[in-house]
């Protein structure tokens, strides 16, 4: 039993490096204002009647944003060195496809001519354990404006 739990068991990778290779605003997420008062203050009217007045309104816009990041996962343990190479080869693969007059990413093709090039980079600078290097996308939302 003990046997199968280690073969069924992923070999287990982390993400040594990531670049940002986009930004589009989330056209679903409606944006978000808001007006507020941050700041009161206590007057005397003419007729001596004390009142509260705001007297520093602020208005807050907020945008959702979807970054898209190119990531490199290694092995769990590797040489400073080695590690080094990668991050090298990913930056040289990223840069490759970084087109900065692009209207869209196409993860796709983007994927396919940066795995190429960290593949000619790992072989070029002998990078080590390189069949345990990969690429990928992901996405992540923040916002961006106050609150």
């Amino acid at each position: 039993m003990a046997l199968f739990v280690m073969i069924a068991s992923p070999i287990s990778a982390r993400e040594v490096d990531r670049a940002e290779v986009a930004e589009v605003f989330n056209s679903e997420v409606e944006q978000e204002r808001r007006v507020y008062c941050r700041d009161t203050q206590v007057f005397t009217l003419a007729d001596g009647i004390e009142t509260r007045a705001c007297v520093d309104w602020r208005a807050q816009v907020r945008t959702r944003l979807i970054r898209s990041y190119a990531a490199l996962d290694g092995p769990e343990v590797d040489t400073d060195a080695n590690l080094d190479l990668a991050r090298t080869c990913f930056d040289l693969a990223v840069a490759s496809q970084n087109d900065p007059y692009r209207a869209e990413l196409n993860e796709e093709l983007f994927l396919a001519g940066a795995r190429a090039q960290f593949g000619l980079c790992a072989r070029a600078r002998g990078l080590q354990r390189s069949d345990e290097y990969s690429l990928r996308i992901y996405e992540t939302g923040v916002w961006l404006g106050g609150r």
